[in-house]
């Protein structure tokens, strides 16, 4: 078991943000994830859009896991996410 993380829900409705934290990148690498994986998110973006929430719908229904349309912890962890966002850039 990995040690303790934090939770991270994103929503598409709601306030606004600030321009830098309205493209975190945990979003765009949860979208090039989808893409990877064969669900459709739009524009990889960084932006949690409808069709970002319609692709993880599908994703989380699959997987059998529960069907929100959020980005949490737990999707991000099957999504590979937080592996995504620390693994070396190529140049």
């Amino acid at each position: 078991m990995l040690g303790s993380a934090a939770v991270i829900v994103v929503q598409g409705d709601g306030d606004r943000l600030s321009p830098a934290a309205e493209r975190p990148p945990f979003v765009l690498e949860a979208q090039r994830a989808l893409r990877d994986l064969g669900y459709h998110p739009g524009p990889i973006d960084g932006m949690f859009g409808p069709q970002t929430r319609a692709a993880l719908e599908k994703y989380q229904l699959a997987e059998k896991l529960p069907v929100t349309g959020e980005l949490d912890a737990e999707t991000m962890q099957r999504l590979d996410v937080y592996k995504r966002l620390f693994r070396p850039r190529e140049p």
